[in-house]
């Protein structure tokens, strides 16, 4: 492409910019090699639109290698091809590819194949990009970290990509990095990326502004303000009336915000408006987050409904966490068999932190402190530090190691050190740890003395 064209492209004149390849692609008298070029320049182009535009990104490939038989052996042709392969779920070898933009592509074919760290592997020289292309390279980056559970390595990602981008495109970029950094519940640089986001909203469209007072909100619950995210969700539900529609999440949001301020019922009700804005494959992630509120609240036998029509949709992504929350339902309510059955069932399904937690539990209760420690360990292992399984999982390894007389008190001293930071002073868990890791210290400085 001319650089006219990838500057148009960067400031997001795309009329403009199609304008110019499609006057190139049809100008007659030009050699085959050139008419070849315009027409990959096109497929290029198109391959912005993705799925979108697919026939048209084909037709210019094809027309290209008509014109000029040599193009199919053209870097960027081969590399297109290979991207147009992958958004078509066709089987294609990937092509060696050293040259930039090439690697781009080649990355984007590997985002379509869900081979994420490839998608990194490729992305490699994004600096060696024109603009228009980086601001894509960074965002795909951020997509696949996203997909990797590297949250906020994606945020990180998507602000580099509101450096570099202009106009809607920069929006765009700075409420997806937000939207991470609160996935991460990183709410202080959620807001720098809202503060910035908030001079460019003026070039967005309403469901643009909708997100961003929805973000703002989730902020401003994660902070520890309820009352003022409750202001901000009424302002992008506005946003949403004027635009689109009403979203089944702002709903949730609210529902949120009536939780943390103890105000059960209205939250039930705003769970049940959550429940008539959605789609039937979004009904499962209502149920559970309403299920978990309800648990939350002491409201066990809404919580075992809830999350009983979560733990019933086998196509739920969380299906396997949703079978351990109602294990642990079934639990406080006093069914410990099937509350045994059931996280038995979800460490079937999945992996989740808190089906361990309930098995170590109910071995705790039987005396098999031995089976309990284990399965405290194994949450452990599986939660990500500070969360509210991993520090549950830590705390009962401290107490069960106690119970057991510490077989070894470096290790409760050194996990007592590791999750007393988390917890409040005013939880009565917070004097239990710290307790049994000054008897933990004594008993060292025994065993240290009589060797």
């Amino acid at each position: 492409m001319t650089p006219r064209v990838e500057e148009l492209l960067h400031q997001g004149e795309y009329e403009q910019a199609y304008e110019i390849l499609i006057a190139a692609a049809e100008k007659r008298r030009l050699s085959k090699s050139k008419a070849a070029a315009a027409l990959i320049d096109l497929a290029e182009f198109y391959s912005l639109y993705g799925e979108a535009e697919t026939q048209a990104w084909r037709n210019a490939l094809l027309q290209a290698e008509s014109r000029w038989r040599a193009a199919a052996s053209l870097p960027l042709f081969r590399a297109l091809g290979y991207e147009l392969a992958a958004l078509r779920g066709e089987v294609a070898d990937r092509p060696q590819m050293e040259d930039a933009r090439g690697r781009f592509h080649l990355a984007q074919a590997q985002y379509y194949r869900a081979d994420f760290p490839l998608v990194l592997e490729l992305l490699t020289d994004v600096e060696g990009l024109p603009l228009f292309l980086q601001v894509r390279a960074h965002a795909l980056r951020a997509r696949a970290l996203e997909n990797l559970g590297r949250l906020p390595e994606a945020a990180a990602s998507h602000a580099r990509a509101a450096a570099v981008a202009t106009a809607k495109e920069k929006l765009w970029s700075l409420l997806d990095a937000a939207a991470l950094w609160l996935e991460a519940a990183a709410a202080i640089q959620a807001r720098r990326a809202l503060d910035e986001a908030e001079g460019l909203l003026r070039l967005g469209e309403m469901s643009e502004r909708a997100t961003f007072h929805y973000l703002l909100a989730r902020c401003e619950l994660q902070e520890g303000n309820p009352g003022l995210a409750g202001e901000q969700i009424a302002r992008a539900e506005g946003f949403e009336a004027a635009g689109g529609g009403l979203t089944h999440t702002t709903a949730m949001l609210r529902a949120q915000v009536h939780s943390q301020l103890g105000q059960l019922r209205h939250a039930r009700a705003a769970y049940r408006e959550a429940e008539r804005r959605a789609g039937s494959s979004d009904l499962p992630f209502i149920w559970h987050e309403w299920g978990l509120a309800e648990l939350d609240a002491g409201g066990l036998l809404e919580a075992q409904a809830q999350l009983s029509k979560a733990a019933s949709s086998p196509e739920y992504p969380h299906h396997a966490h949703a079978l351990a929350d109602l294990a642990e339902a079934y639990y406080r309510i006093g069914n410990g068999r099937k509350a045994e059955e059931l996280a038995l069932e979800s460490l079937q399904s999945g992996q989740p932190a808190t089906a361990h937690l309930l098995l170590g539990n109910r071995a705790y209760d039987a005396g098999e402190l031995q089976e309990a420690l284990a399965h405290y360990r194994a949450a452990a292992a599986i939660a990500s530090e500070g969360d509210r399984d991993w520090v549950t999982a830590n705390e009962m390894i401290v107490d069960t190691l106690a119970q057991l007389g510490f077989p070894d008190p470096e290790e409760a001293i050194e996990l007592a050190d590791r999750v007393l930071p988390y917890l409040a002073r005013a939880d009565e868990w917070f004097t239990t740890v710290r307790d049994h890791a000054e008897r933990a210290r004594q008993l060292a400085r025994k065993n240290r003395l009589l060797n």
